[in-house]
């Protein structure tokens, strides 16, 4: 398959996979409406994160998340999962996307229901 990347604003952070997801999450917890990214959903393997200078980790909440920012220009690039988490995962923002294609966003309520909003429920939010 075709190599894909995704970079920072600056270009400090490189992150490549194989394939677009079929799908990237809007979530609305405290955290992720903040950095309003759009998550793509990756196992570890499948991502190599290339970085020049440095990031700056966010562990926030049950400790089982590290978001990371370029230390140069502050774009959240990506997420993994700490050592204490149970599923491991990485989790690449494509807010840094040129255009998502044909990409179908879903949208989870991080906030209250822990669920993904069907399409009615997104219409109200």
């Amino acid at each position: 398959m075709k190599q894909q990347a995704l970079s920072c604003h600056c270009g400090n952070v490189q992150l490549s996979f194989d394939h677009w997801p079929e799908s990237v999450t809007c979530c609305n917890c405290s955290i992720c409406r903040r950095y309003a990214a759009l998550w793509g959903y990756f196992q570890p393997k499948d991502v190599m994160v290339e970085i020049a200078k440095e990031t700056v980790a966010y562990r926030w909440g049950d400790g089982c998340i590290d978001f990371h920012h370029c230390a140069v220009c502050g774009c959240v690039t990506h997420y993994e999962s700490a050592d204490s988490s149970s599923t491991p995962r990485t989790a690449i923002n494509f807010r840094m996307a040129d255009g998502l294609k044909s990409t179908q966003v879903k949208y989870f309520d991080g906030a209250e229901s822990w669920c993904f909003l069907d399409e009615s429920e997104v219409r109200k939010v």
